[in-house]
């Protein structure tokens, strides 16, 4: 990815870049992926400004257009949910921590962001469940600040993926978005490789098919108070 020409550069990026150098901040590369945990260097947005939701819908590839087709078919409802039912949203999350190998969140965590954000602005954080034949398949987070929209956290069951639930919800969330006025609505962290068998290649595939674009962050900074332990952590850390 970090070869390819971008077609608009923000100066005021490298100007923060270059002061965190100068500060003794160091840029973390998480093995080169560029797709920290939290700050991913790489993210896929689809752009709403001065767009209108049939030029949004046209612009997906054939495939998404086909499976939300195939979701809707099939029956496929997406409901939002409220912090009541954030302990059915923390049993899909660690299905899918266990498939797809990583550590999960705990409940509390996704509690205290709901109390946080909401306190802040009661339409700041939302849940959004993908519902078939009564039972929740897929579900997941989103964020709103300003005109900027965040899918933040995603999860699905382990059955029931033919019917498509997760294009379902991504087309519910996007137009929700729009209608709240939103410029970008942000599918977050990508890899920067184009490789198919990069280990995340799977996941950059699903975020193109929205027929959006890729942008780079400064992504995440370490400030390493001890030089040694940050190199060491640095090489668990690849090695996770």
């Amino acid at each position: 990815m970090r070869d390819v020409e971008a077609t608009h550069i923000e100066p005021r990026a490298f100007e923060v870049s270059d002061r965190l150098r100068r500060m003794g901040w160091q840029q973390g590369e998480d093995g080169g992926a560029g797709f920290g945990d939290v700050q991913p260097r790489y993210v896929f947005q689809v752009p709403l400004e001065n767009r209108s939701l049939e030029d949004v819908h046209k612009s997906f590839n054939q495939l998404w257009r086909r499976n939300i087709k195939k979701a809707d078919k099939a029956g496929v409802e997406v409901v939002q949910g409220g912090y009541e039912h954030l302990g059915e949203w923390q049993r899909l999350y660690e299905i899918t921590a266990e498939r797809d190998h990583f550590r999960p969140r705990p409940l509390s965590y996704f509690q205290r962001m709901w109390t946080a954000l909401n306190t802040e602005d009661p339409n700041r954080m939302r849940l959004y469940f993908a519902m078939h034949e009564g039972e929740a398949v897929a579900a997941a987070t989103m964020l709103v600040v300003g005109g900027h929209v965040w899918y933040s956290y995603g999860a699905s069951a382990n059955h029931k993926r033919e019917v498509r639930p997760s294009n379902a919800m991504q087309w519910r969330m996007l137009r929700d978005s729009y209608a709240l006025g939103a410029t970008v609505y942000d599918l977050r962290g990508i890899s920067d490789s184009l490789d198919e068998t990069d280990h995340l290649f799977g996941l950059i595939q699903f975020k193109v098919g929205t027929g959006g674009q890729a942008a780079e962050y400064l992504g995440e900074w370490d400030f390493p108070l001890n030089k040694l332990l940050h190199k060491a952590l640095d090489i668990y850390m690849s090695r996770r």
